[in-house]
Formats: C-alpha cells, structure tokens, sequence
C-alpha cells in the first residue's frame, strides 16, 4: 500500500473541514468551539458524540429560562 503526497493532501484537507464542521456544531449549541478538534481524536469522538447527544444543551438552557420568564436579560449576555 503506497501513501502518496495526494493522500496525504487529502487526508489534511479532510481534517480541516472536520474542525470547522464539529466547531460549527458545538458552537450552535452553545458549547465552546474548541470542542470540534476533539471529534477527530479516536475513542473520544464516540464518548463526545454520545454525551453531546444526551446532554442539556447550554442554549436549550437558556431558551428554557426564557420562555419560563426567569430571565428577561438577552442570552448572550452574561452578568457575572
């Protein structure tokens, strides 16, 4: 099995867009968006994916509190 330079191109070029993919993921559900990178390390890719799918979601949070009337500030900002 040969591994020429065009694999190896393709095989980059794959990741990058794997990073922005996971990154745009998370970041919409209001997760960090350092957590894309994470996907691409095996084992973990599967342990995030599952926690990612039955977690509570940050933003679900936050939509929550709103439609409840516990907060009247908008969500993106944050009074600590």
């Amino acid at each position: 099995m040969n591994f020429t330079f065009f694999d190896f191109i393709g095989l980059i070029v794959s990741v990058v867009i794997a990073f922005f993919v996971f990154g745009s993921i998370s970041s919409k559900a209001g997760y960090p968006r350092w957590y894309g990178p994470l996907m691409v390390i095996p084992f973990l890719n599967i342990v995030l994916l599952v926690w990612f799918a039955y977690a509570a979601w940050p933003i679900e949070t936050k939509l929550l509190q709103l439609e409840l009337g516990g907060s009247k500030q908008p969500i993106w900002r944050d009074d600590t």
